[in-house]
């Protein structure tokens, strides 16, 4: 272990490990990331993050194309996501 890994139940380490325990769960909850910095990132279904656990990593991607690579370290809180308001038919 280098000197720069992250110590078993040290933060970053316990939320990295909830972020992989949301994808896994069956059935899938969507929920959201927030990060160190305040920003959020959504992750509507298990195919919007990856995991990189030898890294400490997540990528995080939207519908558009676009990503981010979240460090567990940067890894604030996870909140559920709450379902959007369907429109009415009219």
């Amino acid at each position: 272990m280098s000197p720069d890994s992250p110590v078993a139940g040290a933060p970053q380490t316990v939320l990295f490990a909830r972020v992989k325990q949301h994808l896994e769960k069956a059935p899938f909850v969507p929920f959201r990331i927030v990060t160190s910095s305040g920003r959020s990132y959504d992750v509507p279904t298990p195919d919007h993050a990856v995991l990189f656990p030898k890294l400490r990593m997540v990528i995080v991607a939207d519908d558009f194309g676009g990503s981010v690579d979240i460090h567990g370290l940067h890894i604030a809180a996870i909140e559920p996501l709450r379902p959007r308001p369907r429109k009415r038919a009219a």
